[in-house]
């Protein structure tokens, strides 16, 4: 391995580690001080976003390790609360635009509590011009029915961070099949524990793998409703 390929992972390594000392900060001050660096710098606000979720992805995998756990469940907290912190600094930042385009209806499927990257999807879209219902987490296929049948939106999106948790987008899909609403609502499906193939496999319309990319999806979505 040449010289320049070791340094570039040492620098990613300390990238990565850099990002977790200040997702792990259990006063908030790190995260406040990074978001403000980075704008500073110029740095888009969705950018800043995917940064630190590489940190908070490798939080998770960390804590589901059953072999060598690094990270505990106030890991989780901390976090979680420091992400949240972030979304707040950066969200007035965001380009906002005045028309709706549409409307989605997303939560986390039951079993699983997170909820950063379905926030930060959340926003996205919200600045992006769609109108978005948030069922929140752990949400059971019974409410996403429910929601589906009184909302009406072009779109479900469905978010999971556990691969434990992730057959419940299946399930509901299904439910979706039984009660003929599946060729009414486009869905969309994204989180860490997911894969592009999975989602195809469970029947999803689309996989998100970051916000950026879920958002033009679901844009061509709603070109194609047209």
């Amino acid at each position: 391995m040449s010289n320049f390929l070791v340094l570039k992972r040492m620098s990613k390594k300390n990238e990565i580690r850099r990002l977790i000392e200040v997702l792990l900060d259990f006063k908030g001050d790190k995260i406040k001080e990074y978001c403000q660096n980075k704008l500073d710098q110029g740095m888009d606000p969705y950018d800043i976003f995917n940064e630190l979720s590489l940190g908070l992805d490798e939080i998770g995998k960390g804590f589901e390790d059953q072999k060598f756990q690094r990270y505990f469940t106030s890991d989780l907290i901390v976090s979680g609360k420091n992400m949240k912190k972030a979304v707040e600094i950066l969200k007035k930042y965001f380009k906002k635009t005045i028309k709706t385009r549409g409307s989605v209806v997303i939560g986390t499927v039951k079993g699983d509590v997170h909820d950063i990257g379905k926030m930060i999807f959340t926003i996205t879209l919200e600045s992006n011009g769609f109108k978005v219902t948030d069922l929140g987490v752990d949400v059971g296929k019974e409410l996403f029915i429910e929601k589906v049948k009184e909302e009406n939106p072009n779109i479900l999106g469905m978010s999971a961070l556990l691969t434990s948790t992730i057959s419940h987008m299946g399930e509901v899909i299904d439910q979706l099949e039984k009660e003929n609403l599946r060729e009414k609502v486009k869905v969309i499906v994204g989180g860490k524990a997911l894969t592009e193939d999975f989602a195809m496999k469970i029947g999803a319309d689309a996989f998100g793998k970051d916000s950026i990319d879920g958002l033009r999806k679901c844009e061509k979505f709603i070109e194609a409703q047209k």
